[in-house]
């Protein structure tokens, strides 16, 4: 059996989905989790009282349904291929020999214990090309205004960068809207997930909104695991698709058909745009581009709907969209991390620290960075909230480590004062002179054991013994010590003379005194 905890940012999307009116099977399939597990968090959703009409689920819901912990168990199953590999000979001779149809041998294979899907079957027969593959294709069916845009990346060639005079290479992002096909280009030099959400906003800016679904490629800043059923995006473009109210929807990785509105756009784009043009750096071809997707792209007759992209996107397309609000949008990373013993995380090259009470070490945790906060989770949970550190930087908070040892992993003299202040004025004033020091810092072992000797002695017996050190001007730890285990601090303190009395040899100050000139 095989557990698999479900992030609390994978709970977020199974509600997102089933409040946009997604099914069941749907949302199993554009999630990578099965029926039963979706099924449960929905049945849990509407017991916490998230409607799926109703408004969006809060920060305290999410964390309800976080904290139902793991799913599962969950059964290891054999593959399909593995389960038709014994049979390979037997379905061979059938689809050549007898000349069966699919459908038949997928029923005797049933019949004889060997249960797999009909997609398996076929996809086993392909592998083997013992079938002629058929190369017939259908039209896809429309989809509504707005409802709809593909993504792909495309390699452009080489431009100078002005900055350094070097060649690099140009890779252009294009969306395509499909009902309209109007596009938008958005010429960059990586694919990096701050290029690849700078480039879908510049584009829901020019479009002026937002499609609902988004059927992207498989490039890594968006999809962390390119699977032909359940395809997992990352955390990062996750939020980001969340935030801006779309739902993306990954293509199989070699399946151009998946996305064949834009995937003919690509070799348009260079042929048409960039092949014999003079760019004088990226900024430069980005604002080509958009004038090229406006005036030439825009402006063509389509081949297919036989009208201009341009003119059916105005009059037909643009209200259907999702409203688009204009505020930029900060690019959010995502990290996962095991607590070290020290009670910190290392992340992008800092450390920050976790509250031991809420998550000892050991745990691993997620980790979400933004330009100014790092926040840490645990189980869907919010543990902590940092400033984000430097390379090399540290964040760290005292009461995160465990209480006894507080005082030893912090070498503060300013927190040894306040923890004397909470055991008497005595003892305040005793750690205020102990420290009052042009080295503070060799106090320190001093500092911690004045603290302790307030947990073995009491704190109201130490401020005495504090009181009775300081009377004597006598700022010393060990002599606070010997108060205390002598018992003394209850004795009455010794009355000093007002005045000492004249010595029995003393002089006057005269015969100390030298005549002018008596000394040569």
């Amino acid at each position: 059996m095989a557990y698999r905890e479900v992030p609390r940012m994978e709970i977020q999307e199974i509600i997102r989905r089933w409040q946009a009116g997604g099914s069941l099977r749907r949302i199993a399939v554009g999630t990578g989790l099965s029926r039963d597990t979706v099924a449960r968090y929905v049945a849990a959703a509407r017991t916490a009282g998230i409607a799926q009409d109703g408004p969006v689920a809060t920060e305290e819901q999410l964390s309800r349904l976080a904290a139902m912990g793991q799913v599962g168990p969950r059964r290891v199953e054999m593959p399909s291929q593995d389960l038709l590999e014994p049979w390979a000979d037997q379905i061979y001779q059938w689809l050549t020999g007898d000349r069966l149809l699919l459908t038949r041998i997928h029923e005797l294979l049933t019949a004889r214990g060997c249960h797999v899907s009909y997609s398996s079957l076929r996809r086993f027969i392909v592998k083997r090309n013992w079938g002629r593959r058929s190369v017939r294709t259908v039209r896809m069916a429309d989809t509504a205004a707005g409802e709809v845009a593909e993504v792909d990346f495309g390699r452009l060639g080489m431009i100078t960068d002005p900055a350094t005079g070097k060649r690099r290479v140009v890779w252009a992002l294009i969306i395509v809207l499909s009902y309209s096909r109007h596009c938008f280009v958005w010429p960059t030099h990586s694919q990096k997930l701050e290029d690849v959400i700078a480039g879908l906003e510049a584009a829901w800016a020019f479009f002026g909104g937002v499609p609902r679904y988004l059927v992207i490629d498989n490039f890594p800043a968006a999809v962390a695991g390119p699977d032909p059923l359940h395809p997992r995006l990352t955390r990062g473009f996750l939020e980001y698709s969340q935030h801006r109210g779309f739902v993306a929807d990954p293509a199989r990785v070699r399946h151009p058909k998946d996305k064949p509105k834009v995937e003919r756009s690509v070799s348009y784009v260079r042929e048409r745009l960039f092949k014999g043009g003079d760019f004088h750096g990226l900024v430069h071809l980005r604002n080509e581009a958009q004038r090229w997707c406006l005036e030439v792209a825009g402006q063509r007759i389509h081949g297919t709907i036989r009208r201009q992209p341009l003119v059916v996107f105005q009059d037909e397309e643009r209200h259907a969209l999702l409203p688009w609000d204009g505020e930029p949008y900060e690019i959010t990373h995502w990290r996962a991390a095991k607590v070290h013993p020290d009670h910190h995380v290392a992340c992008q090259y800092a450390l920050y620290s976790v509250p031991s009470s809420s998550c000892p070490p050991g745990q691993k945790v997620e980790i979400r960075l933004d330009s100014k906060l790092v926040r840490i989770y645990h189980r869907g949970k919010l543990l902590k909230v940092h400033q984000r550190q430097p390379r090399g930087g540290r964040a760290t908070d005292p009461d995160d480590y465990p209480a006894e040892l507080t005082a030893y992993t912090m070498k503060a003299p300013e927190r040894i004062k306040r923890s004397a202040a909470l055991l008497g004025p005595s003892v305040a004033e005793f750690a205020e002179r102990l420290f009052d020091d042009q080295h503070p810092w060799s106090k320190i072992r001093q500092g911690h054991k004045l603290v302790r000797l307030g947990e073995r002695y009491t704190a109201e017996r130490l401020d005495a013994a504090c009181q009775r050190a300081l009377a004597v001007d006598l700022i010393d730890v060990n002599r606070v010590e010997r108060i205390l285990v002598q018992a003394l601090e209850q004795d009455a303190l010794p009355q000093l003379p007002l005045a000492l009395p004249p010595g029995r040899f003393a002089r006057p100050g005269s015969v100390f005194a030298l005549a002018a000139g008596g000394r040569s």
